[in-house]
């Protein structure tokens, strides 16, 4: 499917494909690559630079093997999101597409080149994941156009939640679980938060306290977010036949009205 307008990101910022010249498939190359050259790219680029609890990561490599895209499969929030979405009983069936990322150097139809080419190395060294869960994000701008063009499954819009946001930035719950709980990976979370401008933890103050306060301190703001499409790619046979029996909903065929195109934080995010 040719679209003429192709949102992608570089050093953070959204742009668009730079003109209607589609991807010459002989031009690129996509291999797994090494989850600290994903995480740098996608730290350097992308609008939700935490990196996720990832699977494997593949790349999309230009002129001069130039890093110009990163999928990450990942491990999904919950097992509910791949029983529910695939069909599969076991969780280890499948996983999520939780970062897709083409800088604005790629031609138009990059991604669907890109994240077909990156399911085939998935199968190749995952053979036990069987279907890919992914959402799109409507208030970010996104609304599966790309996934609807690799003929997946919309089997799901989720319903609205409220979510806190710190300098328009939307911050996962699981990320603020991560610093409440003291889990590890919370040194991070909190650099994320700190990188967005609130004020770091007091000495020796209670992280479930210092949270309380940044909300009670209005540098964490509560906000009721719309709710996400959820998308499940069949990459085998049986997957298809588990997907028979599950829901299969039209394509959305324009955002929302009112839905402001802010950055935000998904929920796939670990």
């Amino acid at each position: 499917m040719e679209t003429t307008r192709s949102q992608r990101w570089r050093e953070r910022r959204a742009l668009w494909a730079r003109d209607l010249t589609v991807i010459d498939p002989n031009a690129y190359a996509v291999d797994v690559i090494d989850h600290r050259v994903a995480r740098a790219f996608i730290a350097q680029h992308h609008y939700l630079p935490s990196y996720p609890a990832a699977r494997i990561a593949v790349g999309l490599f230009g002129t001069n093997a130039i890093l110009e895209g990163v999928a990450v499969f990942a491990v999904p929030a919950t097992d509910a999101v791949i029983t529910r979405h695939t069909g599969f009983s076991d969780p280890g069936s499948g996983c999520v597409l939780a970062r897709l990322i083409l800088t604005d150097s790629v031609p138009q139809n990059g991604e669907s080149f890109f994240v077909a080419r990156a399911f085939r190395h998935l199968r190749r060294e995952r053979p036990a994941i069987e279907a890919v869960v992914s959402y799109s994000d409507p208030g970010a701008g996104h609304i599966g156009r790309v996934y609807c063009a690799l003929s997946a499954a919309h089997r799901a819009v989720t319903r609205p939640r409220s979510v806190l946001r710190a300098s328009g930035m939307t911050i996962s719950g699981r990320t603020l679980s991560k610093i409440r709980l003291g889990e590890p990976g919370h040194a991070g979370a909190i650099e994320q938060l700190v990188a967005l401008g609130v004020p770091k933890p007091r000495p020796l103050e209670p992280l479930a306290t210092w949270l309380w306060r940044l909300e009670r301190e209005r540098h964490l703001v509560r906000h009721q977010q719309a709710g996400l499409y959820a998308y499940c790619f069949e990459l085998t046979r049986e997957a298809r036949r588990r997907g028979r029996a599950l829901p299969r909903l039209p394509y959305p065929k324009a955002l929302p009205v009112a839905q402001p195109a802010l950055p935000l934080f998904s929920p796939l995010e670990t």
